[in-house]
């Protein structure tokens, strides 16, 4: 048994040879029409290239401002549908919009304040003028809400400088009047001391919040909506991608190739083995 089993491998080896090389030489004897499919192939994938017209895109990313740390001024998710709405392809159901239009307003992942946005045009000067009009009317937007509320904390730490020069005129004041009556008025004196005292603690608390409110101006906590990085003109068209597509061409020419190789030379054994068989009938 072990002898047939030995005997048997060799066998089925050589029959997988002869097999591969008989359909290298189909493949070989079919090599015209692999060619004729190939080219035929990349023919309509440079007519493709020819007839279909560039698409052009530019993108830049949005940092969405907040003051105070107290969130965005808009959330990212609110202003990619609004943007979309407003500047996006689809208008209504049916209802394209022309290029130039906005493609594409996503929040990357790991950046919660952060917007960026792809416009598509015909020509480059087309995504990129749309893209600079997005983002100016963006940076508009929220420029109105930054002003007020930096604004309103410039106005507090002002207030809070006037304060602590009111109740250090106060302190000096108080510390020279104790001087002069600590003599023959030492209750008074006592009072005028108690006085200094409130004025001091005051003082301390106003040097203490302004730090607090001057960190709370200061960036990240407080920072305008600004481009992350400048808008540049595509050099390239974002479609058609012409090396995918010739690509893509061979791939289907070789392999719709080889199929119809070996259809032609099924169909050439059929025949021959029926006008074979036809000769081989007596009369």
């Amino acid at each position: 048994m072990a002898i047939q089993n030995q005997a048997a491998t060799p066998a089925a080896s050589g029959e997988d040879e002869i097999d591969l090389i008989t359909l290298w030489n189909v493949l070989v004897r079919r090599r015209r029409w692999i060619l004729a499919c190939l080219v035929l192939c990349l023919a309509a994938a440079g007519a493709y290239l020819l007839v279909k017209t560039p698409v052009y895109e530019a993108s830049v990313k949005v940092r969405i401002g907040q003051v105070a740390s107290a969130g965005p001024f808009e959330a990212p998710e609110l202003i990619s549908s609004r943007l979309l709405s407003e500047y996006g392809e689809d208008v209504a159901d049916g209802v394209k919009r022309p290029r130039p239009f906005l493609k594409r307003a996503s929040a990357p992942k790991g950046l919660a304040t952060v917007v960026e946005l792809v416009t598509e045009g015909d020509a480059p000067a087309d995504a990129v003028a749309l893209l600079e009009k997005i983002s100016n009317d963006v940076q508009a937007a929220h420029q109105q809400n930054y002003a007020l509320n930096v604004k309103y904390l410039t106005e507090r730490i002002e207030h809070l400088d006037i304060q602590r020069k009111t109740l250090t005129q106060q302190l000096a004041d108080a510390t020279a009047l104790m001087e002069q009556v600590k003599q023959r008025d030492p209750v008074q004196a006592s009072l005028i001391m108690l006085e200094r005292g409130r004025l001091a603690i005051a003082i301390n608390a106003l040097d203490a919040e302004r730090p607090a409110l001057a960190q709370r101006l200061s960036p990240p906590q407080t920072q305008a909506t600004e481009l992350l990085g400048s808008i540049a003109a595509p050099a390239k068209p974002a479609a058609p991608k012409k090396s995918f597509i010739l690509a893509l061409a061979v791939v289907l020419g070789l392999m719709g190739g080889t199929i119809l190789a070996f259809a032609v030379e099924f169909v050439a054994n059929a025949r021959s083995s029926t006008g074979g068989s036809k000769e081989t009938m007596p009369a």
